[in-house]
């Protein structure tokens, strides 16, 4: 277990990207994107028709950007938390506030 988490903390080699970086990386980045269009559509007001289209043309967009930006995290344990935080604080505007 001690090192498991030890592991998480090492800074990674950007040689070798590793399961945990692309995993957050792709799962990560779509589930900010997507609470992110979710904010602009509402914010916006248009119809459900206008909504669909300006998420399908911004989605990959976003979605791309936030990928690149979790991914070029140094250690396993950053891309975590730039994946995990912002998702939970755009949920957090969406559904609380």
């Amino acid at each position: 277990m001690n090192k498991i988490i030890k592991n998480i903390f090492l800074k990674d080699n950007n040689n070798t990207l590793g399961f945990i970086r692309i995993f957050f990386s792709i799962f990560g980045g779509l589930v900010v994107s997507y609470f992110l269009i979710m904010i602009i559509s509402e914010q916006l007001k248009y119809s459900i028709f206008e909504n669909i289209v300006i998420g399908i043309i911004i989605l990959p967009f976003f979605w791309s950007a936030m990928s690149l930006y979790i991914i070029m995290s140094k250690t396993k344990f950053n891309s975590i938390l730039k994946a995990l935080i912002p998702a939970i604080v755009l949920y957090a505007i969406l559904y609380i506030f």
